[in-house]
């Protein structure tokens, strides 16, 4: 990350590469969960996200990953 002077900050931009692996690393294990509840349980996709929790605006994300 640049601050207004031109300079790297690299203590945030670590921080954030960090954010950004736990985020992803969350996204797919929240997929992985689905997926094994569907299979598990012989649920259907919706089904699953209802089990997890899941709301509907971030439910298209976790269809493409499956």
């Amino acid at each position: 990350m640049m601050n207004k002077e031109g300079n790297y900050n690299m203590c945030k931009a670590v921080i954030d590469l960090t954010n950004k692996g736990r985020t992803e690393g969350y996204t797919e294990a929240i997929a992985f969960s689905i997926k094994s509840i569907m299979q598990s349980l012989n649920y259907s996709f919706e089904q699953a996200c209802a089990v997890l929790k899941i709301d509907a605006k971030d439910m298209e994300r976790y269809r493409k990953m499956i």
